[in-house]
């Protein structure tokens, strides 16, 4: 999940009454990843912590948070041992 707006996340932190450290109790992970993240440093976090983040403090997840998109590999050519294209 990708942090849509990491100032925005801080602020409603902190409109909830609670610090870094309790909204990272809350999501299981650490208060200095809480502020990577409001910080904007990093907005990648996992599905899970999201939901978390989003339960702590009674947000709903898409407006904090969007998929990240799935980036898949081009399909490449191969060449087959007879020197034909696979």
């Amino acid at each position: 999940m990708i942090v849509i707006d990491p100032g925005k996340l801080q602020r409603r932190r902190k409109a909830k009454g609670l610090t870094q450290m309790q909204l990272a109790i809350f999501a299981r992970c650490t208060q200095q990843y809480i502020s990577i993240l409001e910080s904007g440093r990093d907005r990648d976090c996992s599905e899970d912590i999201a939901l978390r983040i989003s339960k702590a403090l009674d947000i709903d997840l898409e407006d904090y948070f969007e998929a990240r998109e799935l980036t898949r590999n081009p399909p490449v050519a191969t060449t087959s041992r007879d020197g034909s294209a696979a």
